[in-house]
């Protein structure tokens, strides 16, 4: 059932356990995600038995897992995985984007939260994120959500803004003031290289391509604290 890669560093290895009722979706995702060099699949299943029994025996850092599982929820096996191996953070990657499902993954203090509509490079920093204990939700989801629940609201500004560290954050905030590049490395006496770099991260974890997507995000959650 479960499949170890080898020849990988012994460190800084993420070992990842993937439960899907799709066993050609676990079959196609499994090499993409050992091809990454900090990232090791320890393990899969297609079910409840089998997954509980597979998460029992490897212990993963993360989880990835359906909330359909043919005749199982997805949602009530993870509190049985959390049982089963309290360690393991659980990111939710499904095709279903109903408001219901995400409300109640949102109840259940889900790690993660992606569609399976999203890119290899969003994954596998989402695997790293949440592995570092942050939580990652797909924004344009909870932007939705926002409307119909408060829960939800509080669940966007928890992970979306605030999963950046204190630097990050400073970096958004200037983002939001309008600064460029240069003013911004001037402002917080850092070279422009390292503002670029500190940037893709900031929004790779707020799941946006554009600068704009990092103002918005920032001037709304500043605005939600007032």
């Amino acid at each position: 059932m479960s499949k170890t890669a080898a020849a990988k560093p012994t460190s800084r290895v993420i070992r990842v356990a993937m439960i899907d009722d799709h066993s050609l979706f676990l079959e196609s995702l499994k090499p993409i995600l050992n091809a990454e060099p900090d990232i090791e699949v320890v393990g899969d299943a297609t079910g409840r038995e089998d997954g509980l029994a597979m998460i029992r025996r490897t212990q993963p850092h993360v989880l990835i897992q359906d909330i359909c599982l043919g005749p199982d929820d997805g949602l009530k096996l993870f509190k049985e995985i959390k049982g089963a191996a309290p360690r393991t953070r659980c990111l939710v990657l499904t095709g279903f984007a109903e408001n219901d499902f995400i409300l109640r993954a949102i109840r259940q203090h889900m790690d993660g939260f992606l569609l399976k509509s999203c890119s290899t490079a969003i994954l596998t920093n989402a695997i790293r994120q949440v592995a570092a204990g942050h939580k990652i939700w797909d924004h344009t989801i909870l932007s939705r959500l926002a409307e119909l629940d408060p829960s939800s609201e509080r669940a966007h500004h928890v992970t979306g803004i605030k999963s950046l560290t204190a630097g990050e954050r400073k970096i958004a905030h200037c983002i939001a003031e309008g600064m460029i590049n240069r003013q911004i490395g001037t402002e917080l006496h850092l070279s422009e290289k390292t503002i670029r770099n500190r940037i893709t991260v900031i929004m790779e974890k707020l799941q946006v391509s554009r600068r704009s997507g990092v103002a918005a995000l920032y001037t709304r959650t500043i605005e939600r604290t007032r």
